[in-house]
């Protein structure tokens, strides 16, 4: 069975179950499990596990209570800080910003109007592109053809060399600061 940080992974598809209300699978482009999001259903801090396919624990996500704007916090299964990600006091498109354990911002996310499509970029050179979230639709020709793309959104990995894990919860934190109510 395939670990969800395999560096051989380029594509991730979410895939959210309406009825988990933001929890769900993560699968490869072939439509394998490959990992489980899994959100506790009471929880004010609107905590998210994140799991291998075989239920091992990766990191938990959850979002910061007293806040005037959406912060969420990345953790090992442990609970130590691994990231934050906070969306900006101003912010007149989609945008969400990714930190490190000391607060040093290591992710820009800029969204589009729909805020489904997002790039994340390195925070000084925006050039250089990280990796990209889109609704899964817009990827149809790279994804087998028995998917079915409601309440799906995909991650393409463009620097193999930056962290997945961080990645992965990056975007499962723009998901819930745009579309997880």
């Amino acid at each position: 069975m395939m670990n969800l940080l395999d560096p051989e992974i380029t594509h991730y598809v979410m895939h959210e179950k309406a009825w988990k209300f933001g929890g769900g699978e993560i699968l490869d482009t072939d439509g394998n499990k490959i990992g489980i999001m899994k959100r506790k259903i009471v929880s004010l801090r609107a905590e998210i596990e994140l799991r291998n396919a075989d239920e091992t624990p990766i990191c938990v996500i959850n979002k910061k209570l007293a806040a005037v704007r959406p912060i969420y916090d990345v953790k090992t299964p442990e609970g130590q800080l691994i990231g934050r990600g906070k969306r900006p006091m101003i912010a007149f498109r989609g945008s969400v910003d990714m930190y490190d354990p000391q607060d040093k911002l290591i992710f820009k996310a800029q969204g589009g109007v729909t805020k489904w499509n997002f790039e994340i970029r390195h925070p000084k050179d925006k050039k250089k592109v990280y990796a990209v979230i889109k609704k899964a639709d817009k990827w149809r020709d790279v994804f087998a053809p028995m998917f079915n793309f409601k309440d799906r959104y995909a991650l393409h990995i463009i620097d193999p060399d930056v962290d997945r894990l961080m990645l992965l919860s990056y975007a499962i934190i723009i998901d819930n600061v745009y579309h997880d109510k």
